[in-house]
């Protein structure tokens, strides 16, 4: 089915040209801008809800990069490596993906456009990568310096999901002996009592039982409404910006998140700096690729003041937004020539620092909860027993 596509392009003048076009598929609106003598540099599909492309998995990622950059640094050819990772692809849809990129370069685009003719599929970081090792003959290196990133990405992002598991259940249990006891023992106990003798801590805990049991209904669309709801709030560019900004400025998850922050900034420059990227667009690059709405607007600034000739690390420092070190190591790595090695070593301290405090945050956590856990179970169990001991008393008394 036809699409309708926006484009921009240089013509052989080195005039950009901005238009749009009706094409079947990214190849042809390709074939159709060369047809013109025009070289694009980037296109969009009007009409498509952006937020659904989604890219391939780290893991596909690591194996896509590690894989292509040996077979390059073997010699062999780009086209026969592709065919190779597709038919060893970890998934159908890494499959379909590799496929797709395969029958592009087959058709003679370079690897970094193949990519860009599926929108959504690649991070951006790995088709500048691309592009960048493409220009300067140095596309193996440039993959096997990707697939260090994503796999240290993954890592990362593995240890973060460990670390939440524990907190997960904690919470679960917690919530599910509440809701078994005040539903089922709770009614049971209580129905062999006048409400008026009860104490005022079981006629509450009571009164939410019976809006458990008789309205749980209302809680089931009060949780959707919160987390669907949620969810397309996030989508707010504004409510998104503020919510990025807090996760920054909270007491001890802001200063993990800062320094989680500062591991992928220092990554992302030395593989951009390494690959021979200038220093705006590696800094424009590394903005994009953080994941976060309010840092992107702190790059922004960071690329005002190093196009007016300040030092990245200064510009950097300015934001207030990552560990100090991060501006402090890229100083001396400014100072001393050799900013892409500092780079990597920074990243690999801030990788140690981020496990650490992960740790530190569940050692934290786990006595917190168990402590809220058991305060709410006391109390729920107290409401249940007064009115037995109270029973005690009477019977005691006549």
């Amino acid at each position: 089915m036809p699409s309708k596509f926006r484009f921009t392009a240089v013509d052989a003048s080195g005039n950009s040209v901005n238009d749009t076009l009706t094409a079947d598929s990214p190849g042809h609106l390709m074939a159709q801008i060369h047809a013109k003598n025009l070289f694009c540099l980037e296109y969009e599909e009007l009409g498509i809800n952006k937020a659904v492309a989604s890219k391939l998995k780290l893991k596909s990622l690591v194996i896509f990069c590690r894989q292509l950059g040996t077979m390059l640094n073997a010699g062999i050819p780009i086209s026969l490596a592709l065919k190779m990772i597709q038919d060893k692809a970890d998934s159908l849809r890494a499959r379909k993906v590799f496929s797709q990129l395969y029958e592009d370069v087959q058709k003679g685009n370079s690897l970094s456009l193949a990519m860009q003719l599926q929108p959504g599929m690649f991070p951006s970081l790995l088709v500048n990568m691309i592009l960048a090792g493409e220009a300067g003959g140095t596309l193996d290196s440039a993959m096997n310096r990707m697939a260090d990133h994503f796999d240290k990405e993954m890592k990362l992002s593995n240890k973060v999901k460990a670390a939440l598991v524990y907190p997960i259940i904690l919470s679960v249990l917690a919530v599910s002996v509440v809701l078994v006891l005040v539903t089922f023992v709770l009614p049971t106990i209580t129905d062999m009592f006048p409400k008026e003798d009860m104490p005022a801590t079981t006629r509450v805990l009571l009164a939410f039982s019976d809006f458990v049991i008789n309205q749980w209904y209302v809680i089931v669309i009060f949780l959707i409404i919160f987390f669907v709801g949620g969810r397309f709030a996030l989508r707010i560019p504004s409510i998104k910006y503020e919510m990025d900004r807090f996760m920054l400025s909270m007491p001890i998850i802001g200063k993990l998140n800062r320094t989680i922050y500062s591991a992928r900034c220092a990554r992302t420059f030395a593989s951009l700096y390494l690959s021979g990227v200038q220093a705006l667009d590696m800094i424009e690059i590394t903005g994009k690729v953080l994941g976060n709405t309010f840092l992107v607007r702190r790059f922004d600034e960071v690329i005002s003041l190093v196009s007016r000739g300040e030092f990245i690390s200064k510009a950097i420092s300015n934001t207030e937004s990552f560990d100090p070190m991060l501006g402090s190591m890229l100083y001396i790595g400014e100072e001393s020539g050799s900013l892409g090695d500092i780079l990597l070593k920074t990243a690999d301290y801030f990788d140690g620092e981020s496990e650490t405090a992960l740790q530190r945050m569940v050692a934290l956590i786990e006595p917190i909860m168990l402590v809220v856990m058991g305060i709410i179970i006391a109390f729920v169990v107290i409401s249940i027993m007064q009115p037995i001991f109270t029973m005690y008393n009477s019977v005691g008394n006549v």
